[in-house]
């Protein structure tokens, strides 16, 4: 039976941090232990320092699961934007004994697809020491990828047993708590999801918004090519025309095509090293949009103000 509660002065302990364990090895679950009823597991979520970039910004939107015997018992908020993120948060969970180990796993949320997997780890319960406040550094790992460094996560927990009547007052506690943090969290997900659709309106506006200035760009290109922005790309493009024109008047059109078809689809054999591009939007690139030609007229100098003109002044 396992339950995540907050228990009424259960996890107002002192935060007392004097040990560090070492969370690597295998799971205990077939370890044979005489477990002497139930226990409490208060466990603080401190915060994560060099995590997973799992973002085209290069940040993430990390957040963490907690789970025993295959069962989630506390999932934190979602930090955004954030690689080293600071939760604070607590949760007090129930073990009835301590075979299983506790896992956790952190996620990168992506409003409305599949969250990124941001790695995991698992603390062994067994090397806990009973009613003793303990630092834990969980070294985050990929079981795919075990070489590849996710950063840590920090907590603090406490492991207290719980027998007799004092155990069926937690019971009762956790059960009338249990109503409380429902209604509670369905407060904070309305609140959540308010914010997740407000950013994920922005991504969305972001990125129409730079795919309506590429296409402008590309407009304002063209047009620069022949209004004669820059006299040497557009005498380049206009030469460029005229030796088509006279190709094409010379040479049929489905010879060029399939000369153009073969070097295409030959290229990687030709040149397995090649680095693939387009002629055309090479050219175009190195033609000015109109943003561009202001920018150069801001920081073209006054040719008034040279000093060969200031010169043939005071000669003058």
């Amino acid at each position: 039976m396992l339950d995540s509660c907050k228990l009424r002065g259960a996890c107002n302990l002192p935060l007392v941090y004097n040990k560090k364990i070492n969370t690597s090895g295998t799971s205990n679950a077939d370890v044979p232990l005489a477990d002497p009823g139930m226990y409490q597991l208060d466990i603080t979520l401190r915060r994560g320092q060099s995590l997973a970039a799992r973002d085209r910004g290069g940040t993430s939107d990390p957040y963490v699961k907690f789970k025993i015997g295959g069962k989630e018992v506390f999932r934190s908020k979602i930090i955004y934007k954030n690689l080293n993120p600071v939760w604070e948060e607590k949760a007090c969970i129930l073990v009835d004994h301590l075979r299983e180990p506790l896992y956790v796993k952190v996620f990168d949320y992506d409003f409305g697809l599949q969250d990124d997997f941001m790695g995991s780890a698992f603390l062994d319960l067994t090397q806990l020491e009973l009613n003793r406040p303990t630092d834990v550094t969980l070294t985050l790992k990929d079981p795919h990828y075990p070489d590849h460094d996710l950063g840590v996560i920090l907590l603090s927990v406490v492991l207290t047993p719980k027998e007799g009547e004092h155990r069926d007052v937690v019971v009762e506690d956790m059960l009338e708590d249990e109503e409380e943090e429902d209604d509670k969290d369905d407060k904070d997900s309305e609140k959540k999801g308010f914010i997740n659709k407000i950013y994920a309106i922005q991504e969305v506006c972001i990125s129409v918004q730079n795919i309506l200035d590429e296409v402008a760009s590309f407009g304002e290109r063209i047009k620069n090519t022949f209004n004669w922005t820059v006299p040497f790309l557009s005498w380049l493009a206009v030469v460029a025309l005229c030796v088509f024109i006279v190709i094409l008047y010379f040479i049929p059109l489905r010879y060029i095509v399939l000369v153009w078809g073969i070097n295409k689809f030959t290229k990687k054999l030709r040149c397995p090293y090649a680095i693939d591009n387009n002629e055309l939007l090479d050219f175009l690139s190195r033609v000015p949009s109109d943003v561009q030609v202001v920018q150069y007229q801001e920081l073209k100098p006054d040719p008034s103000h040279s000093p060969c003109k200031r010169k043939k002044n005071n000669l003058g």
